[in-house]
């Protein structure tokens, strides 16, 4: 666990967060200069806060009052840049095994190039592999070190959206193999979706809200900050059966009430049965009837009840309980019309087509 209760002055800009990151992925969100990267640099001890203190684990790395600030290689923190910053004269391989000259402890040289699937590129230099694989060699000298947090500032923004989806296999292997707290920035709230439902909300300094997704949805200021963002809602499931002849894959959640069909190409993903995948599919995606809906294209129908209705300056967000809540959007002339209110029995209705994975 890590406690954070900081102020932070640079020039105009007052940063105060009083936060707890707990074990698990946590996505950090908020514009451009809203003190995302500040956050991060503090508790790196890259930054000096003007008051107050960090504590990893119930050990204090900084504190103002009692005149604590510990070095940051003796943080026991792993912090990715988001370009990677590796050492352009080394291969692959010693960058990552710089790691290994800080701690005998924790994952493996092996492990981790298995893990992150290094192998292929151990012998060459920055300079001659992927931005994926880079970020990826990255995320590997950092975990070599054996960190008590891992801090990862947009590690996103310098890849397209092939190696984006690409890197986020990785994070959840690295999620499910260390259990530390896993602190991920970006202005990208799509992005942040994919990897954890977790979000710390930040803007001009402030943290506007801190808890799962759908309960920040419900704060005013956050989704004035969302804005024209994407919802995404994001759920695990496990492949069930795939069938490349059609093109389809069934997957299956124990908590809902039926399975879903997704159009499936190997030639974008590798899907094997049983294993475990997440699904996203945009809340601008999903239609709401009031029965089920016979004769019609659109394969996934899943039962729910709605659980609140969340009005909105420009869309309005219905959460709906499907045996995982989900949010759709919908305008204020069809919750008028369909009669909908909390209790609601609904059919949330989404295309195949529509459904993206991670894998």
């Amino acid at each position: 666990m890590v406690d954070v209760d900081i102020i932070l002055k640079r020039d105009n800009f007052d940063l105060r967060v009083k936060e707890m990151f707990v074990p698990g992925i946590t996505g950090v969100f908020g514009p451009s200069g809203s003190g995302k990267t500040s956050l991060l640099k503090s508790i790196a001890g890259m930054e000096h806060p003007e008051e107050g203190h960090i504590s990893i684990n119930g050990r204090l790395v900084y504190c103002k009052e009692r005149k604590i600030n510990e070095e940051i290689e003796d943080r026991r923190i792993g912090y990715v840049f988001q370009e990677g910053r590796l050492f352009p004269h080394l291969t692959v391989e010693k960058n990552l095994r710089y790691g290994l000259k800080k701690t005998a402890k924790g994952l493996s040289y092996e492990e981790v190039v298995d893990m992150l699937q290094l192998e292929h590129v151990l012998k060459s230099k920055p300079s001659k592999i992927s931005g994926g694989e880079r970020q990826r060699t990255a995320l590997g000298r950092s975990l070599l070190s054996s960190p008590e947090l891992l801090l990862l500032d947009e590690p996103f923004s310098a890849l397209d959206n092939h190696l984006r989806n690409q890197i986020l296999p990785f994070l959840y292997k690295i999620h499910q193999s260390v259990k530390i707290p896993i602190v991920v920035v970006s202005h990208d709230i799509t992005d942040l979706l994919k990897l954890s439902d977790r979000l710390f909300i930040i803007n001009n300094g402030r943290c506007l809200g801190h808890g799962e997704y759908t309960s920040l949805l419900k704060v005013p200021e956050v989704r004035q900050l969302l804005g024209s963002n994407v919802f995404v809602n994001t759920l695990d499931m496990r492949v069930e059966d795939v069938d490349l002849e059609r093109g389809m894959a069934k997957l299956h959640n124990v908590n809902l009430p039926d399975r879903i069909n997704a159009v499936y190409s190997d030639k974008r993903f590798h899907l094997i049965n049983n294993n475990r995948v997440k699904l996203f599919v945009r809340a601008d995606d999903i239609a709401l009837a009031d029965r089920y809906v016979q004769g019609i294209s659109v394969q996934n129908q899943l039962e729910g009840v709605v659980v609140e209705i969340i009005n909105g300056s420009n869309v309005n967000l219905c959460v709906v309980n499907v045996g995982v809540q989900i949010v759709v959007e919908i305008s204020a002339e069809s919750i008028h019309r369909m009669c909908l209110k909390p209790n609601s029995t609904v059919w949330c209705l989404f295309k195949s087509v529509s459904i993206d994975f991670a894998v």
